[in-house]
């Protein structure tokens, strides 16, 4: 997708961090604009910034349910009649052991990382299919979609996932020869973000569970080293640059702070060991460790 003046661009999770830095992206680019948040302020306040220079349309939506992302999608095509660009964004990270995260938090975890995906695709890929135009579907997974650490075990889990799906669309479109929809996946290394904060979304039934996770010093650690990767990562503006880049060019990967020497190794190790066997785990766990036993706890 090469020319975005006059597309309709719409952005799940687009009320705030990479999600409005996208919409502002897409925006400076020529698109028109169709947000969506679970948070209502949020989404009322992306809005009345996001109005100010285009035309712009705020859906409240749960992404973990499909007939809501029906809904978003039926929204846009009324109001602007077409949709050419689906930027899934809406994503949610808490750290836990896989075996005391309870089924309702990976039930919520899964919804919004993975089940969002399928959802956005099953919804609104038809449509650009039928419309025949130039379109795109953009999917940000994590360096955590190519690399597992500590702590990951919804997170990781459910970032591979929509890797393996963008890649099986990908693949599926090209066999059916439709040329018209792109596909890119984007794998985020540390990048100013939310994501850091999931209080700020996490349902209410589950909000004393995800406060436990702090109470272990191995992923208080954890999290107080994302934190500061977070807090000194990539902007978000440049990343969303860097991403409608990768889009122009058709590319399938991009990978936005997750291209250095050190994340490289590390993400050839682990997929190198999976091709042939061999556990690449050991000696990178060793470093992880480390890092975060270095990190300060107060």
């Amino acid at each position: 997708m090469k020319n975005f003046k006059g597309a309709v661009a719409v952005i799940t999770g687009g009320a705030s961090g990479l999600g409005l830095a996208m919409a502002r992206e897409a925006q400076a680019r020529g698109c028109y604009l169709v947000i969506a948040d679970i948070r209502q302020d949020a989404l009322d306040s992306a809005v009345a910034e996001l109005s100010a220079k285009g035309e712009v349309l705020g859906v409240l939506t749960d992404v973990s349910k499909a007939a809501e992302i029906e809904a978003l999608a039926e929204a846009a095509v009324a109001r602007f009649g077409k949709v050419n660009l689906l930027v899934n964004n809406a994503g949610v990270f808490a750290s836990g052991l896989a075996w005391e995260t309870s089924a309702e938090e990976f039930d919520w975890v899964i919804g919004v990382n993975q089940r969002s995906v399928v959802n956005g695709i099953r919804s609104f890929v038809p449509r650009m299919i039928a419309q025949g135009d130039e379109c795109h579907v953009l999917t940000i997974s994590s360096g955590a979609g190519i690399t597992v650490n500590p702590g990951f075990a919804s997170y990781s889990m459910t970032k591979h996932a929509v890797l393996a799906l963008s890649e099986a669309l990908w693949l599926d479109l090209r066999t059916q020869k439709i040329s018209s929809i792109g596909v890119t996946i984007a794998m985020p290394g540390m990048t100013q973000s939310g994501i850091m904060n999931p209080e700020k979304t996490t349902p209410r039934d589950l909000q004393g569970e995800v406060a436990t996770r702090m109470d272990n010093p191995v992923l208080k650690g954890l999290e107080l080293m994302m934190q500061a990767g977070v807090a000194g990562g990539l902007s978000a503006a440049a990343l969303a640059t860097q991403v409608f880049s990768a889009i122009e060019q058709g590319e399938l990967y991009v990978l936005p702070a997750f291209d250095d020497p050190d994340n490289r190794a590390v993400a050839t190790a682990i997929g190198t060991g999976r091709a042939t066997g061999v556990n690449a785990y050991p000696a990178i766990n060793d470093a992880f460790m480390a890092a975060i036993e270095a990190m300060p706890t107060a």
